[in-house]
């Protein structure tokens, strides 16, 4: 039993680890494109950002994929494949989150339905309720991508849900 617990928390510490990084590194990637004239080059700076999320998903796929064979050749339970599927999800929504405040602060015009005269916090609060409706499909539409980067960004946070909720789950059951 302690062999069990002992596994998660460090599945846990380990995910931890990347989001923090991750988080940080976007953070980074905010803070030198205020500094240096994000709007004056935009295109420039949505390219990066555009190149930084397509290495992120592939990154975050070909990882989760590691994990979770990890996961399978030490013939783990199903619920450390939902421990690690719910930390990935944490990963990608928050990260993602973090791309659309990238590139609402390069374009004003990014999305319809977010106001840019509110405080940093309450835009990146409602960018992360825009992420998770993205990433659960909802698809409200009261926040909208209408820059074609922002768009972009939308259509790699639904390829990164769908990936990683049907081919994680089909690859744990079919090695089970």
């Amino acid at each position: 039993m302690t062999k069990g617990i002992f596994s998660k928390i460090n599945l846990l510490m380990n995910l931890t680890k990347e989001l923090v990084f991750l988080i940080v590194l976007l953070i980074v990637f905010f803070v030198v494109m205020n500094l240096w004239g994000h709007q004056k080059n935009a295109y420039l700076w949505a390219g990066a950002l555009i190149i930084f999320s397509v290495a992120k998903i592939y990154f975050l796929v070909s990882h989760t994929f590691k994990k979770l064979d990890k996961l399978i050749e030490n013939n783990h339970s199903f619920n450390h494949m939902l421990l690690l599927l719910g930390a990935i999800i944490t990963i990608i929504i928050t990260s993602f989150a973090i791309d659309y405040l990238c590139i609402s602060e390069i374009y004003k015009d990014a999305f319809l339905g977010i106001e840019y005269g509110q405080p940093l916090k309450y835009r990146f609060f409602n960018l992360l309720y825009f992420s998770i409706v993205t990433f659960t499909t909802v698809g409200y539409g009261d926040i909208t991508p209408i820059n074609p980067a922002a768009k972009l960004i939308t259509v790699f946070e639904m390829m990164s849900a769908f990936i990683v909720i049907v081919f994680v789950i089909s690859k744990y059951f079919r090695n089970k």
